[in-house]
């Protein structure tokens, strides 16, 4: 499985996933500093909210094969700035979390996901497993 790093907001939704990725054997909580679960890379939130922070992801991101953006579709805004993903020589995915939330907009979120420079989307859910084989085809 090849090393992934997720980057998101605050409770976007990436330790989750990453619970689920990993099969159960990682208890979720909020990162306080970067975490390295097996092949996954768990980010603060912090690390996106402010962007004095950004040279802390890309030299996190030196480890990592695959970049993982995640934006929580129950967010009517997005932290990600345009092209955000240029700064990064690494394939990019990009996530949508909680689209089993009845106040989910996948499309608005795939839409800040596209900005920030994603090709790749996938929607997902921690709840439903909805798309987790999909990042797992990605990640193999």
């Amino acid at each position: 499985m090849k090393k992934t790093m997720f980057v998101g907001e605050t409770r976007s939704g990436k330790s989750s996933l990453i619970k689920v990725l990993s099969g159960e054997s990682y208890t979720p909580r909020r990162a306080m500093a970067v975490e390295f679960i097996g092949p996954f890379i768990n980010t603060p939130g912090e690390f996106l909210e402010n962007s004095w922070f950004y040279n802390a992801l890309i030299t996190s991101s030196a480890d990592c094969e695959v970049l993982a953006i995640v934006q929580d579709s129950t967010r009517r805004t997005s932290l990600f700035p345009p092209l955000f993903v240029s700064m990064f020589n690494r394939k990019v995915i990009g996530l949508v979390s909680k689209v089993d939330d009845p106040n989910s907009d996948p499309v608005l979120a795939e839409r800040f996901l596209k900005q920030a420079g994603a090709k790749e989307i996938i929607r997902t859910s921690s709840l439903t497993g909805e798309g987790i084989e999909d990042i797992l085809e990605v990640i193999s």
